[in-house]
């Protein structure tokens, strides 16, 4: 297979960028707001295995206006993190060699779109990637499938692909949307622990110019 015939889409926090965001620390802000609502549904420790969109989906059940506050809460955070990124390690060296190579390069994020095309602009990382989807972008979040869906129907000529990314929402889409995993930093377990398929791992981005990604 030739490498213009592969799509590596890449998730952002905490593989692309190290932005900082605490999102546990996000998810029982969620919480605080559904159990104020009577929402919840479930005791804490339950909920907080959920991803963020699952746990705003619990609001939207209730009430739009909840769902609505709770996106605000993650909008906030999301902002301070991206104020406060740095890229990750060998982040534009690797994307380069990648890009060199002939891969088709494009980043998915449950972000908003919002400072995130100038953030990665202003570390020189825009140039690499096709296609740039945010939650603005698509219809479904990571753990969904429909980001990855989204992004191939915007590359041309991508016959295989692989999801990036350091967290189990991210090796779920892959799974869900029928394509390999390559997972990123130091969260294996928490992606085994699930079940879920996993078609490499590495320790950090510069892993990937050791993989097979045509073979």
């Amino acid at each position: 297979m030739r490498p213009d015939e592969v799509a590596l889409i890449f998730d952002l926090d905490n593989t692309l960028l190290m932005s900082n965001i605490d999102f546990q620390a996000v998810r029982h802000r969620l919480i605080d707001l559904l159990e104020a609502a009577g929402a919840a549904d479930r005791p804490r420790d339950a909920l907080l295995p959920l991803s963020l969109p699952e746990l705003v989906a619990l609001g939207a059940a209730a009430r739009a206006s909840l769902a609505e506050a709770m996106w605000t809460v993650i909008g906030q955070a999301e902002l301070e993190g991206l104020a406060g990124a740095t890229p990750a390690g060998p982040a534009p060296a690797v994307l380069e060699a990648l890009r060199t190579r002939g891969f088709q390069l494009a980043v998915l994020t449950n972000n908003a779109g919002g400072m995130l095309t100038e953030v990665l602009a202003a570390f020189g990382l825009a140039q690499y990637f096709r296609v740039v989807a945010t939650r603005d972008s698509v219809s479904a979040l990571k753990p969904a499938p429909d980001g990855i869906r989204y992004v191939l129907a915007h590359l041309s000529g991508a016959r295989r692909a692989y999801m990036i990314g350091d967290a189990w929402i991210d090796a779920r889409a892959a799974e869900a949307a029928g394509v390999k995993f390559v997972g990123v930093g130091s969260r294996r377990d928490a992606v085994e622990a699930r079940g879920i398929p996993i078609w490499a791992w590495v320790d950090d981005l510069s892993g990937l110019l050791d993989l097979d990604f045509e073979g």
